[in-house]
């Protein structure tokens, strides 16, 4: 695999995505370029290294694999390590971002991609901002310095689209209550209703990554899909990255799960005026079905507190958030014991001013 790192121009520093801009900007001297503008500065670069083909480099920059199967970072020379999966990552030495070009390459190029539209002290803002005023909260989970953890990941999806023919039974009662002098009378009226119809699904997303969480993916959409853009590695420069290890085939099961409660979902919604309703079919035949690749933005947190994993993720497009906090025990019989102190304090007050005393 090689690595490639976006280089300043001007000072040779590495470039970072950002977001607001939509540009990569040099964190050293401050210039920011387009991304075409890098292109075509790169392939100028590469053109005249071309002219030049009887020159032999022992360390041709961005392509060297070590022997214990780590990459070289081409801006300080130190060891990265980085896997099959890895399409981006920072170097821990010099903190730069590089990609590596090979698993972001070939079949493995995703075809579309939401750049980052949130940028990072924006997320830790918003993330402080959620964990403000729970006094629940473990103490080093509220440090800021903890907080530093959120990082700004591409996530692999696969976006589904196709078009379906579905055919769905519901059974459903209505109930009819009357008395007489008597007895009391309860009629159950059951009904069946079929209904169907031709949907179009547009962009239906599964995560392809084994270690994100369904649930957390779901929750945080929808994405606009209106932001979609052709790929460009570019726009990796100053995120993690890696590639799918969720094939498309494997995540058809997903899809097709979210397809057949979609299309539910829309067709019981026109069985009205029973008690209860309930699904007794369920048939979706879909045809000139398509599959791409993408990688769309989320900002996750990432926590382990008393051997349970805490998961927080920010939509890095819209900014919708999801996650689940953790509790400090300790702090939760210290705040109910406080307010069952301070609760009979009150009652014994309310008893002395309304009883003349204490029995």
């Amino acid at each position: 695999m090689d690595l490639v790192q976006y280089k300043c121009p001007c000072c040779g520093a590495g470039l970072q995505f950002l977001p607001d801009t939509q540009k990569l900007s040099c964190q050293s001297c401050g210039n920011q370029y387009d991304l075409e503008t890098i292109k075509e500065y790169e392939q100028e670069e590469q053109a005249d290294a071309e002219q030049d083909l009887s020159w032999e480099y022992q360390n041709k920059k961005g392509a060297e694999r070590s022997a214990d199967g780590r990459y070289i970072c081409p801006s300080c020379g130190a060891q990265v390590e980085a896997d099959e999966h890895t399409v981006s990552t920072k170097c821990p030495y010099c903190d730069n971002v590089i990609v590596i070009k090979a698993a972001a390459s070939g079949h493995l190029e995703p075809d579309v991609m939401i750049p980052f539209q949130v940028q990072g002290q924006e997320a830790r803002q918003m993330l402080e901002g959620f964990c403000k005023g729970k006094r629940l909260l473990p103490k080093n989970f509220k440090d800021r310095s903890y907080l530093k953890n959120l990082t700004g990941y591409y996530v692999p999806y696969w976006l589904f689209d196709c078009k379906a023919d579905a055919d769905m039974s519901f059974r459903g009662t209505r109930v009819r209550a009357w008395s007489d002098s008597r007895y009391d009378y309860v009629e159950t009226s059951h009904f069946m209703m079929n209904r169907g119809g031709t949907m179009e699904f547009y962009h239906v997303p599964v995560d392809g990554s084994i270690e994100m969480d369904d649930s957390t993916t779901e929750s945080i959409e929808p994405f606009d899909y209106r932001g979609l853009t052709g790929f460009d590695p570019g726009y990796l420069a100053g995120y993690e990255t890696d590639r799918y290890d969720v094939d498309a085939k494997a995540a058809e099961g997903r899809a097709k799960e979210r397809l057949y409660n979609s299309a539910e979902q829309v067709l019981r919604s026109t069985v009205k005026g029973y008690q209860t309703v309930t699904v007794s079919k369920r048939r979706l035949s879909s045809h000139n079905g398509k599959v791409q690749y993408a990688l769309l933005p989320v900002w996750l947190f990432e926590t382990v507190y008393r051997d349970k994993k805490y998961q927080f993720a920010i939509n890095g497009q819209t900014g919708k958030m999801v996650g689940e906090l953790p509790v400090d025990k300790g702090a939760f019989w210290r705040y109910l014991f406080g307010f069952t102190a301070a609760g009979t304090v009150v009652c014994s007050i309310l008893g002395i001013l309304l009883f003349g005393g204490v029995l």
